[in-house]
């Protein structure tokens, strides 16, 4: 995914979207693959008077969304698609996953329609990651599965 590429977030920014990605992954318990990507977004947008990548990870603060309030669309859609790629990092978006990346969507100011927009654009990114596998029915199995439940 390349949803920062194009943006200058500030470092307020970074800690507070590295905050939404924690309060998702917390929500199943954080699972290893969470933590490693949530690490490497932190850690490729960390400047140095930012804490340690250790340190954001093992804060229990909670996310509150009204820190983001306000943020223009490219910002508020960037918090959903890495809340999106957070709860699918440990290979499934469970409903209250998305309930709550839906419900910060809605508080940022993201449509539902955009919304769907976003899980579809994420659902792509890891099917196109998986696409490269020689076992056809695998992938048809977990294309299956990120469609699950919706």
């Amino acid at each position: 995914m390349h949803a920062i590429q194009d943006q200058n977030l500030s470092t307020t920014q970074v800690a507070q979207l590295t905050r939404a990605m924690l309060s998702v992954a917390r929500i199943d318990g954080i699972q290893p693959a969470e933590a490693a990507l949530i690490g490497q977004f932190y850690e490729s947008s960390r400047t140095g008077d930012m804490p340690t990548t250790a340190a954001v990870l093992s804060d229990t603060s909670a996310f509150e969304v009204a820190a983001l309030a306000g943020s223009p669309a490219p910002v508020a859609e960037t918090v959903v698609l890495m809340c999106l790629m957070t709860g699918y990092a440990d290979g499934h978006l469970s409903a209250a996953e998305r309930s709550a990346v839906t419900s910060i969507s809605g508080a940022l100011g993201v449509s539902a329609a955009r919304f769907e927009e976003l899980l579809g654009q994420v659902r792509d990114e890891l099917i196109g990651a998986l696409s490269h596998l020689p076992d056809a029915g695998s992938v048809a199995t977990i294309v299956r599965e990120l469609t699950a439940g919706d």
